[in-house]
């Protein structure tokens, strides 16, 4: 019982001091101390405690969780500076200055509280946990019909005017309009936080094995038939150009004698059932309460602070000793990333607003592909452009409300992939000083940074970093550009590697442990038997046991390793069969290619693209003579790949003999040309 103990012990001190690595507070080792003191704002009793170094205070933290069910925390760190001495016990015996230090305190983060809150009831989208209707501003736009025109607060007014502003700068990548896309696909507060399926005509209750659908399935279990993909005829109206329209034609917003919203959205109709267009400001709501709660430190001449909400939309002013702080981003190629938020790299970070925005959380995954959190309004669905996290710095000189628009850019440049993204930073960012950080994975698998900082600006923080390529070069112009150089680097999943070695280990600790104890069993019954020369420490009831056991390992070591059960296809890889070089990948879920043209087999290949997918020619020339092979690949959710013409001296055995693959695992061989297509 105590060794159990005791590895109990070693892993919770792991999990303490890397949770106090990940989270360190700008670069800052500090601990919060017994040293706090309470206070009660609106009948609810709020805390102020000491942030200490070396033992000694060195400011103060305020925080809570907000957001209703999302229990987004957001935390308040104020550093002691001219403006207000901190270092002192909070929660002390007080009097004088630090007594009225304190009391300014509580009145400063007593208005923070209640400002979070007010923002939070104006844009809260769907029903408590008690099933009562909000009264937001929001919830009342969704419920109304075409024609309406409802008063708001000023807040949301401001709100909606900075999102507005995105939407136009982003071309529609960001837009608040696609709410009822994220409902559709299981993203929204309704399903996500509060597992309220079955509410809605395109809700799906059952799994295609027949299971019910619950939130624990689809984002708990992790199982590949968890959620069903929605009625393509859903997907199809939702994303309809007029319908995810927010232009202020569409919604248009007024501000004579009050502040409106006018719906001037048609509704859409499937299968008889009308469907209202809705907002969703979720995106836009934690950077604007960080930028009220900047404002409100920068009234009282605070200029040393940090102002996180949720890890994803954050302030810094001057840091600790009036510098720079250290900003972590996560690794979202680790799988743990959601829980422990791995740092990958590393930014020194000044008098700026930042924002995060990532593929890693808020995901699920059906029949082997992953459906994360972001929807394209373009095609319905969710974002599928290999950016895998988006990190902005927007320094305070580029104006006010750089959080929130922050939070629409994170998401707007997520939306639109790798080569509007360097657009971008050509464009408005550059023009704005935003340093911007992508780590993005290409059509084949190969991790890579797409970022305007120097790579003396990023410090890698764990081993991972160096698997990272460095995308984006300079011309002699001083303008960004891609650079495409072909590696065909895999990647290979930690995950399944950890799972597989782990259940090696496993295994063969369960047949060392069974072995052990028969065998001392056996060998303590012979001492106790007179007949101990004529028994055998093995018999053929032993071996039976050690023949079922090895059965069993071996079965899982195959259920580990060999996975018979066909997944979609993602990746369609054509090699040279004969060198082993890899000629053209093609991701058929982002619809991406990449080809080597600069391959030493002598092959050139020729890609056009169709309104289904992508038709490819191979040719190279043969003793003289030019060979080719055509490959067709289909898009859409039941992908295809299918070999449709060749010339390759015999009879089209590749053509006629291989069927159209639909599944990952399929693989197509034309041996006169040496030519191999895999899928995976």
């Amino acid at each position: 019982m105590k060794k159990y103990l005791c590895i109990l012990a070693i892993l919770v001190f792991v999990t303490v001091v890397l949770c106090g690595l990940n989270f360190s507070n700008g670069g800052v080792a500090y601990a919060e101390n017994d040293t706090s003191y309470e206070f009660v704002v609106q009948g609810q009793t709020l805390s102020i405690h000491n942030i200490t170094k070396d033992n000694k205070p060195i400011g103060v933290r305020f925080g809570g969780y907000y957001f209703g069910a999302s229990g987004i925390a957001v935390t308040v760190d104020v550093y002691s500076s001219p403006a207000m001495e901190l270092e002192f016990a909070i929660g002390g015996e007080l009097d004088g200055a630090r007594l009225a230090t304190r009391d300014k305190l509580c009145k400063l983060f007593g208005d923070i509280h209640n400002f979070i809150n007010r923002i939070d009831a104006l844009v809260n989208t769907t029903y408590d946990g008690s099933g009562n209707l909000p009264e937001s501003d929001i919830f009342r736009y969704n419920s109304a019909t075409q024609g309406a025109k409802l008063a708001i607060s000023q807040d949301t007014y401001n709100m909606l005017l900075l999102a507005r502003e995105m939407y136009e700068q982003t071309d529609g990548a960001y837009d608040p309009a696609v709410y009822r896309l994220v409902d559709l696909w299981g993203f929204s507060s309704r399903i996500y936080s509060y597992g309220r399926i079955g509410e809605q005509p395109y809700d799906r209750t059952q799994t295609p094995n027949g299971r019910e659908v619950t939130s624990e399935v689809f984002f708990g279990n992790g199982s590949d038939d968890g959620y069903p993909l929605p009625d393509e005829q859903y997907v199809k109206a939702f994303s309809d150009a007029q319908f995810v329209d927010f232009s202020d034609n569409a919604v248009t917003l007024s501000d004579e004698g009050g502040y409106f919203v006018t719906k001037n959205v048609a509704p859409v109709q499937v299968n008889g059932v009308a469907f209202d267009q809705w907002l969703d400001l979720g995106g836009i709501a934690k950077g604007y309460v960080v930028d009220g709660i900047k404002s409100l430190l920068q009234q009282l001449g605070l200029d040393r602070y940090q102002v996180d909400a949720g890890s994803s939309s954050m302030s810094y002013g001057k840091g600790l000793d009036g510098n720079s702080s250290t900003l972590g981003l996560a690794d979202p190629f680790d799988p743990y990333s959601s829980l422990f938020q791995t740092a990958l790299l590393q930014l020194q970070v000044i008098d700026c607003s930042i924002s995060t925005s990532g593929q890693n959380v808020r995901k699920y995954t059906v029949d082997g592909v992953e459906y994360a959190h972001i929807l394209d309004g373009a095609t319905g669905a969710p974002a599928q452009t290999g950016v895998r996290s988006v990190m902005v710095a927007v320094p305070d000189s580029a104006g006010d409300n750089w959080a929130a628009k922050g939070d629409c850019l994170t998401t707007a440049l997520t939306v639109m992939g790798r080569d509007r993204i360097v657009q971008m930073l050509n464009g408005l960012l550059k023009q704005l000083g935003v340093g911007v950080v992508v780590l993005y994975e290409t059509p084949d698998g190969q991790k890579q940074i797409l970022t305007n900082y120097s790579q003396k600006d990023l410090e890698g923080a764990s081993d991972s970093f160096s698997e990272f390529g460095w995308a984006l070069k300079t011309d002699e112009n001083g303008v960004l550009y891609y650079d495409g150089t072909v590696t065909f680097v895999q990647t290979v999943d930690p995950y399944e590697v950890t799972t597989i070695v782990l259940g090696c280990i496993l295994g063969a600790a369960v047949i060392a442990i069974v072995v052990y104890n028969v065998v001392k069993g056996r060998k303590t019954t012979l001492v106790k038997v007179r007949q101990a020369k004529k028994d055998k420490p093995f018999k053929v009831g032993d071996l039976m046991v050690y023949a079922c056991v090895a059965v069993v390992i071996l079965a899982l070591f195959a259920a580990f390793v060999f996975d018979t059960d066909s997944k979609q296809l993602q990746l369609v890889t054509v090699t040279d069969d004969q060198t082993g070089e890899t000629l053209f990948v093609y991701n058929v879920i982002r619809k991406e290619s990449v080809v080597n043209n600069d391959n030493r087999s002598g092959w050139t290949i020729t890609v056009t693209h169709t309104e289904t997918g992508v038709q490819v020619r191979f040719v190279k020339v043969f003793d003289g003579e030019e060979r080719f092979n055509e490959l067709t690949v289909t898009d859409g959710r039941e992908p295809t790949v299918k070999m449709t013409d060749s010339l390759c001296g015999f009879h089209q055995d590749c053509v006629r003999n291989f069927p159209e693959i639909t599944r990952s695992g399929g693989a197509i061989v034309c041996s006169p040309n040496r030519l191999k297509v895999v899928t995976s």
